[in-house]
């Protein structure tokens, strides 16, 4: 294959290194420090290809001038050439030769990177400079590199990456918590309405049926699993769920997969292997990045991934779960503050989850055999009658990461769900249809990129490890 044929005329910061010496190249970026003196001036340049900086220097009158008038934030274009720092074996920096562009900062006083306070959270209200703090620079060169290892991983098992629709016409979960589409807002006073039920006339609207912003990709991953085998998808879910957590958001972007001929045990594996190839991508390609980040923000992480790559994963069923609960229940009422704790049939919670993750294992746990009452419709049941092969993979630090599931094939069981539930399957029917020709025993799993991005990167909050973040009560940009 032909290579690809673009050059970029500048040299990014990542590739200067003591191969370049004595060459004269062009660097771009912004300003991180600088150090004027009256003979000499230094300019410490970032430009978001590394979390290393470049020493930009002149002894230049007429160049220090110019470069005086920088801040913290300024853009900068400049020409020089690469030279030994003295004393420094092997460090380099540029020796100026001339400036092409600068972007100066109006008002260096009351820009935000100058404040002596600045927080993650002012940080979210201030995005034209967000990105230009060594904490969300980093931060976002580690989503990106967890990006290319996720299509590298799925790649290299055979799985085909697709992006089904995400409006929708059918709420995958069952959960109710969907954004409604429509264009019949704004165009007259009122919403045409059913004269019997007084509820909204979706005929009336844009798809002639109620549509929704899609919760999940999993049904329609599912039909392309059963000609393609193994499919994947990179997906934006949206939940409309009024949840101020600092593990929520109401747009994520969703990993989920969907491989034929694939049990549980087999499910378990895959995302086992999947994140702990993530996880050693990382700390094979973003040291520089996370001693950054391990140095103020997230103390501990390069171990705490080394950890998670050092053994399996420790895998416990529901039942199992529900004893460790019952056995420390004073620790973890203590602990948490409940007053309350979950008891079988009942969803184990964010606390208990994280207690059992971070201080019974301090270990990746994948927890399986759900009660069948407790989880969705699609998934299989066991021959106890009880249970379902339901499996969540919980993190510590975080709690779930991974939800993912056996589906139901034989079409008479998943008919008796559908029954017993009372579920109205019209908008379900290409979906059950699955299970009445050529019914093929699939497993998937749905992982949030975002928490993914939280755990590589040791962010309190799930709002700082997303570009841009949507959540409750929150849509900024």
């Amino acid at each position: 294959m032909e290579l690809i044929k673009y050059q970029q005329k500048y040299t990014d910061i990542n590739k200067i290194n003591i191969d370049l010496l004595d060459k004269t190249i062009l660097v771009n970026g912004w300003v991180r420090n600088k150090r004027i003196q009256a003979n000499l001036a230094f300019v410490e340049m970032f430009d978001g290809s590394t979390s290393k900086t470049i020493q930009i220097t002149t002894e230049e009158k007429e160049f220090i001038e110019k470069l005086n008038t920088l801040s913290i934030g300024s853009s900068l274009s400049v020409i020089g050439t690469v030279s030994l720092i003295p004393n420094q074996e092997s460090k380099v920096e540029i020796k100026l030769v001339s400036i092409e562009y600068m972007g100066l900062v109006q008002d260096p006083v009351s820009y935000i990177l100058n404040a002596k306070k600045m927080s993650l959270e002012i940080l979210r209200d201030h995005q034209d400079v967000r990105v230009k703090t060594r904490t969300l620079n980093a931060v976002f060169r580690i989503r990106s590199g967890l990006s290319k290892a996720t299509h590298d991983f799925f790649e290299i098992v055979g799985a085909k990456h697709l992006n089904p629709n995400i409006i929708t016409t059918s709420d995958c979960e069952g959960a109710g918590e969907v954004f409604t589409i429509t264009n019949m807002l704004g165009k007259t006073n009122t919403v045409p309405v059913l004269k019997d039920t007084n509820e909204i006339d979706y005929s009336k609207d844009f798809f002639e049926k109620h549509a929704f912003l899609t919760v999940s990709s999993q049904l329609q991953l599912e039909l392309l699993c059963a000609g393609l085998s193994k499919v994947w998808t990179s997906n934006k879910s949206f939940r409309s769920e009024k949840s101020k957590t600092s593990r929520h958001l109401a747009e994520f972007e969703h990993i989920e997969w969907e491989f034929a001929w694939t049990d549980l045990n087999e499910l378990m594996n895959i995302s086992e292997h999947y994140t702990q190839y993530c996880f050693q991508y990382v700390l094979d390609n973003y040291m520089d990045d996370l001693e950054e980040l391990n140095k103020f923000m997230s103390k501990g992480i390069i171990d705490k991934l080394k950890t998670f790559c050092s053994k399996n994963y420790i895998r416990i069923t529901y039942d199992d779960a529900i004893k460790i609960i019952v056995d420390n229940q004073k620790e973890i009422i203590e602990k948490y503050k409940l007053s309350i704790l979950p008891k079988w049939g009942d969803d184990l919670g964010s606390e208990c989850e994280k207690y059992i993750a971070e201080i019974v294992y301090n270990h990746p746990v994948f927890v399986y055999n759900y009660p069948k009452e407790l989880k969705s419709f699609y998934m299989k049941q066991n021959d106890d009658g009880r249970t379902v092969q339901g499996c969540d993979l919980l993190v510590p630090g975080l709690g779930e990461l991974i939800g993912s599931s056996v589906r139901e094939h034989d079409y008479n069981k998943l008919m008796k769900i559908v029954e017993e539930r009372k579920m109205d399957i019209t908008p379900l029917k290409w979906y059950i249809d699955l299970r009445r020709n050529g019914s093929t025993p699939t497993a998937g799993a749905g992982l949030g990129f975002d928490r993914l991005v939280r755990i590589c990167t040791g962010m309190e909050n799930i709002r700082d490890a997303v570009c841009f973040p949507v959540a409750y009560q929150e849509c900024k940009f």
